[in-house]
């Protein structure tokens, strides 16, 4: 695979039923994110990872195997690790599972803008998210791909700017199979989030900590 200018050969950690026992959390820097893409099977998550991470469109995946990935890619200047796992959403509980909440930074929620039930399901999973970071509102996007196939949307554009307006968070529809720049941006846009998330929180605690002191 060629790396793209900016960003690094990206490498499989584990996949399949191998993955879960691995997703301990470690608290990442300020240079670091950990992103998990959630939504229904066949929203196109392998498809969007991928094309970020190589910037190559594959339009079949194994939907029943996990994958992380690892890479570098530099956002404004400023090289930031990134980690990347890719949900398989085969169970009930659509990949959004409690030690996937717990490992990530921030969630991107994908849904098919051809599919009603992949936009209606990304409640369910909000819902799931919010009860696991209790501390706080995390980092997301909600991402809705395959917008290029407009005969069979049944989602409008409204709809989704509306639902991601109810989770506080930014918004784009994308084409996996046609705008690798669009795809990008999505991931870059979340990444910004999580690394702001993440200077509020610092800052927080060091006013907190500084009262203490004082």
């Amino acid at each position: 695979m060629n790396a793209s200018a900016g960003l690094s050969e990206p490498a499989v950690v584990s996949g399949g039923s191998t993955l879960k026992p691995y997703l301990r959390r470690k608290k990442s820097s300020l240079g670091e994110t950990k992103v998990a893409v959630l939504g229904m099977e066949g929203v196109g998550k392998s498809a969007l990872s991928v094309r970020f991470l190589t910037k190559r469109f594959i339009g079949e995946y194994d939907q029943s195997m996990e994958a992380k990935y690892k890479c570098t890619t530099s956002i404004d200047g400023e090289f930031i690790a990134f980690e990347l796992l890719d949900t398989r959403s085969c169970n009930y509980d659509l990949g959004a599972r409690e030690d996937v909440l717990r490992w990530a930074d921030g969630f991107m929620l994908v849904y098919s803008v051809t599919s009603r039930k992949s936009f209606d399901i990304l409640q369910d999973i909000y819902k799931k998210i919010e009860e696991a970071k209790k501390a706080g509102h995390a980092p997301l996007i909600v991402v809705g791909n395959k917008c290029d196939l407009t005969h069979v949307r049944q989602i409008t554009q409204d709809e989704g700017i509306k639902l991601a307006t109810s989770f506080c968070c930014p918004f784009l529809e994308v084409s996996a199979s046609e705008d690798v720049l669009k795809v990008t941006e999505a991931f870059h846009i979340l990444c910004k989030e999580i690394i702001e998330f993440k200077r509020r929180s610092r800052t927080f605690l060091d006013r907190v900590f500084g009262l203490k002191k004082s």
